[in-house]
C-alpha cells in the first residue's frame, strides 16, 4: 500500500509539474504585445490575428486536459503550428519595422509608436523563444516524461540533484528563464545547450534581439532630434 502510494504521488507530480495554465498566459502576453504593434508593422488584420491565435490556444487547451501523462501527436501538432504562427507574425512586424526605420521617407514618424512597437517585437521574441525551447527540448513535455529522447538542454539541477526533487523536469517558466537571460546576456544564465540546433536557435534569438534593440532604438533616437 504505502509503495503504491509512493508510485502514485510520483505520477501525479510528473503529470502537474508543467501546467498548462503558464503556458496560456506566456501566448495571451504575446496577443496583448500585438495590440501594443502598429498595424503596420503587422502582414495582417491583427484582430484576425489574435482570434485565430485564440482559437489554437483553446484547442491545444483542449488536446492536453489530461496533462502531459501520455505522448499526444495531436498536442504537438497543435502546439508547433501556434508557436509558427506567432514566430512568422513576430519575424514579418521585424522585417517591416526595419524596412522602414532603414528607408529615407522617416519624416513624420511617431517615434513613440516606433518603440512601442520594438519593444512590442523584443518582448514576444522572449516568449516565442521559450514556447519554442518548450516545445523543442527533448521532443515536447510529454516526451520528457513519457520516454528518454535526447534532451536539448542541460538545467543545473539535472547536474546538481540535491538542489531538486527527485524526477524533476523543466517547466515552462525554466525555459522562459532561460529565454530571457539569452536576450538580455546573449548567452544563458545557467542552463546549457547541448544539441545543434539549440545552440543555432540561441544564436538566432540573440541576433533578432540585437536588430531591435540596436538599431530601432538608435534610429528611433535620431530621429528625435
Amino acid at each position: 500500500m504505502k509503495t503504491l502510494h509512493k508510485i502514485t504521488r510520483h505520477k501525479v507530480f510528473r503529470k502537474t509539474h508543467d501546467p498548462i495554465w503558464q503556458l496560456q498566459l506566456g501566448v495571451v502576453i504575446i496577443m496583448l504585445l500585438q495590440v501594443l504593434t502598429n498595424s503596420s508593422f503587422l502582414p495582417y488584420n491583427k484582430f484576425i490575428i489574435i482570434g485565430f491565435e485564440a482559437l489554437l490556444l483553446v484547442v491545444l487547451a483542449v488536446v492536453t486536459s489530461d496533462g502531459y501523462s501520455k505522448i499526444s501527436q495531436s498536442r504537438r501538432t497543435v502546439a508547433l503550428f501556434l508557436i509558427t504562427t506567432v514566430a512568422v507574425i513576430n519575424m514579418f512586424s521585424l522585417i517591416f519595422l526595419v524596412q522602414l526605420l532603414m528607408s529615407s521617407h522617416t519624416d513624420g514618424l511617431d517615434v513613440s509608436q516606433i518603440l512601442q512597437s520594438g519593444f512590442a517585437i523584443y518582448t514576444t521574441n522572449i516568449f516565442m523563444f521559450a514556447l519554442l525551447y518548450w516545445e523543442m527540448d527533448g521532443g515536447g513535455p510529454d516526451h520528457r516524461i513519457s520516454s528518454n529522447k535526447k534532451r536539448d538542454f542541460l538545467f543545473p539541477q539535472m547536474i546538481h540533484r540535491h538542489v531538486s526533487e527527485d524526477g524533476w523536469q523543466p517547466g515552462f517558466i525554466d525555459y522562459l528563464y532561460l529565454s530571457g537571460t539569452n536576450v538580455t546576456n546573449f548567452a544563458s544564465a545557467d542552463t546549457v545547450p547541448v544539441s545543434h540546433r539549440a545552440k543555432l536557435l540561441m544564436m538566432t534569438q540573440a541576433l533578432v534581439s540585437v536588430v531591435a534593440v540596436v538599431l530601432v532604438a538608435a534610429r528611433a533616437i535620431g530621429l528625435m532630434n
